[in-house]
Formats: structure tokens, sequence, C-alpha cells
């Protein structure tokens, strides 16, 4: 590990995969005949975007020993993420998901392979203590020795006093038992001081029964300090421990790809979080950063000016609850 010293705004950890999305609208697989590769997995495409944004970011996550490995060390290094905790395997295969684009939520089949392999070593640890914030997601969680390692990072960089974020991007495609990851979740909480689930993740978690202030409730009970939903075109609700309530109002806009955008507004979120803004503030940041990326098929490869997505955020229309 040769830079040990330097101080991260980011450190990911969990998944790096490789998404192919159809390149037609599809209302699923069945229907979907030709696919684009990109770079993905949660915890990447937040490195990748707060980079973007202008923030130091570095990402450890597990890929195979073959050329989609390659192709994901070769696009983090491309968008100036660090790749020094990147491990490889010959183990697995790198993992995969297969994705119908849509304008909701897509159809998608998960390969999942090297991911799950990623463990803990020292070099890990030395950056937990070198960064601002750390952060990972259930996909990462739902399997060992990668759940163990998210859990020793986010146990760490709690003690350590960083920021401890989570995406509690759940499905039973990637964790059957919703009883055994409601238990295990609501242990690593006791970690994790903001938390951004989508209404869907909330409704796999928890059920359809809940509203969004309920399933807010739920999340700061477990111990998070912040938790905000995002609900695609409904926009986004904020909640906080010290009682905030806010309801962010979206505004329209032409849906190329959903794709990732919860991991922007992650970026735009934390990004602003790291300049001093406010929850609010940043949250509206985030919103302006996700609605960008949904106008494009794949990840954003490049942002707008940072003093023009401050001024779209300016704009974003909120009301308190």
């Amino acid at each position: 590990m040769t830079s040990n010293q330097e101080r991260f705004d980011l450190f990911a950890i969990g998944e790096a995969v490789v998404d192919f999305i159809s390149t037609a609208m599809a209302g699923s697989l069945s229907s979907a005949t030709r696919f684009q590769s990109f770079v993905g997995g949660q915890p990447a495409n937040l490195a990748i975007n707060l980079s973007l944004l202008g923030n130091k970011t570095t990402l450890a996550s597990c890929v195979g020993c073959d050329g989609f490995g390659d192709l994901i060390i070769s696009s983090l290094e491309r968008y100036g993420v660090s790749t020094e905790l990147m491990q490889r395997t010959e183990q697995a295969p790198t993992s995969m998901s297969i994705i119908a684009r849509h304008t909701k939520t897509p159809d998608f089949v998960i390969s999942r392979g090297a991911d799950a392999r990623l463990k803990f070593d020292d070099h890990i640890g030395q950056m937990v203590t070198n960064s601002r914030i750390v952060h990972s997601s259930a996909f990462a969680f739902a399997r060992e020795p990668a759940r163990s390692a998210v859990k020793k990072s986010l146990e760490l960089a709690h003690k350590q006093g960083c920021l401890v974020t989570f995406d509690p991007n759940y499905h039973p495609k990637i964790w059957p038992d919703t009883d055994e990851l409601v238990s295990q979740m609501e242990e690593l909480f006791k970690f994790v001081n903001v938390t951004k689930p989508s209404l869907d993740d909330c409704e796999r978690i928890f059920g359809s029964r809940l509203s969004p202030l309920d399933c807010a409730e739920r999340f700061l009970s477990w111990g998070a300090s912040v938790v905000i939903i995002t609900k695609g075109s409904a926009g986004v609700f904020l909640a906080t421990q010290s009682g905030d309530r806010f309801e962010i109002h979206a505004k329209g806009v032409d849906v190329a790809d959903v794709t990732g955008a919860g991991d922007a507004f992650w970026a735009g979120f934390l990004s602003a979080y790291l300049e001093g803004s406010s929850n609010l503030e940043a949250a509206c940041f985030g919103q302006v950063i996700a609605e960008a990326k949904v106008g494009v098929m794949g990840p954003i490869s490049a942002m707008p000016p940072r003093t023009v997505l401050k001024e779209r955020a300016k704009l974003v229309e909120f009301s308190s609850l």
C-alpha cells in the first residue's frame, strides 16, 4: 500500500460488477435482445460519481482474474478512483448483472462470483483510519467473507469517528431470507450514521404496508442518524434523529435509464456534506445529480460544472412535515 498516509474523502467497500444493460427499453429481460456493458455495483458507482464531483475516493472490492476484472480496474482508474485495495481471485469469475433498461424498477439477473470473496486485511484497516467517509451496501453484506469484511470496516470506522454510510439495496435475489437480513442489518446499524434506501428497498425489507415515514422510523430506531428514502419520480423523503422531516419534490425529467440513480444521489449528498452543507441542502444536491443520471444510459461519464449544479440545487422544491 503506497499511499496509506493520504486522506480520502470516501472509502467504499463492497461490490464491483459488470452491468449488461439492454440498449432498448424493455419491460422484462424476455424482450431484451441487445446489451451494452458498463462498470457497476453500488459502492463502485458511488466511488466513481463522487470522484467525478472532485472528491478523492478509493474502493475495496474483489474481481476475477479475467477480462471483466481488467475492465473494472481500468475503468475505476480512468475515473480517478484509487484501486490499491482491489483484490483479485482465481476462484470465481467477476460478478455480473444483466438488466432490462426501464423508466421504473428494471428486471434483472445477478450472477455473483468474485465480489463475495472480498476479505478484510490490514490495508483495509489502514484505509478506514485515513478516510472521512466509509461506505458499503447490503449487496456486499449478503455473503461471506465479504460480510465480515464490511462489518469489520464499518465497526472500525465508527470507533474512529468516521461518517459511516450504508445503502440497504436489498433484493430477495441476493438474500432470500428477509428475516435473516433484518436481523443482520439491525446489528450492523449500530455503526451506521446515514442510510439511503429506495422505496423499493423499504417495501422488500418491511413490506408494502408501511409508509415512507414508518420505514424511516424503523431505520432511525436501529441507530441511523439520517434516513433518506428515494422514491423515483415521487421525490425524496428525509428524516433525522433530531426530528427533521422533509419531502423533496422531484423535477419532471426525460428518463433514459434509472439504473444507478440512487448511487448518483448518494454521490451528490456526500459531496455536499463534505463541503459542510446541511442534510436538507445535501439532499437537494443529491436530487440534482440523480436527475442528471436518469437522463443518460449507463453511468454518468462527466458532470456539469459544480457552479451549475449548485444553482440547480437551489431551485429544488421541498416542504417540511
